[in-house]
């Protein structure tokens, strides 16, 4: 046996699982496939070293990513677990410049809410009634006007503007040469 395994062929055999065999191939025929594969391993010690590196390498991926995802995941709940922002933050005086602007501009709505002045519209609503009555007559009496007219104004026809024109145009008939 001068021939090794191929990269394939590791590859298969560290993702084999015993209980399913490939599609398309009958199990008779993968078992004879795994055991001329493991009859050939026991014999070359190069190939049984490759695999055993290939799966050394492997589990050394899977601790290694397992154990920074823990890590990671321990940060991001140590960070989530207080809401405060972290002692430079609250040493910096724009965060605090920040704060107070916050706070006054929602307070600026409630102070001009309570500073409402006496509107000159209601004092002069108070002492003009006599004022308003004859007002409101006037325009009573120009509503009253307006609908009882035949042809509303929008309506009315508009002057002629040929008037003017006809009357050149007799004038420059009589006219001799």
């Amino acid at each position: 046996m001068t021939l090794h395994l191929t990269h394939e062929q590791l590859c298969d055999l560290i993702l084999a699982d015993s209980s399913l065999p490939p599609e398309g191939e009958p199990w008779n025929d993968r078992k004879a496939d795994s055991d001329v594969v493991q009859a050939h391993l026991q014999a070359c010690l190069i190939c049984s070293a490759e695999l055993r590196i290939l799966r050394d390498s492997l589990s050394h991926f899977r601790n290694a990513s397992v154990s920074y995802a823990r890590q990671e995941f321990a940060q991001s709940y140590a960070q989530r677990s207080s809401i405060a922002p972290p002692h430079s933050y609250l040493s910096q005086p724009l965060y605090w410049t920040a704060a107070a602007v916050v706070f006054v501009a929602a307070l600026f709505p409630l102070s001009l809410h309570r500073q409402r002045p006496i509107s000159p519209m209601t004092a002069t609503a108070t002492s003009a009634s006599p004022q308003t009555t004859e007002s409101d007559e006037a325009l009573l009496a120009d509503i009253d006007q307006k609908v009882s007219a035949d042809v509303p104004s929008p309506m009315e026809p508009l002057a002629d503007p040929t008037a003017g024109a006809a009357l050149a145009t007799t004038n420059s008939d009589q006219r001799n040469n």
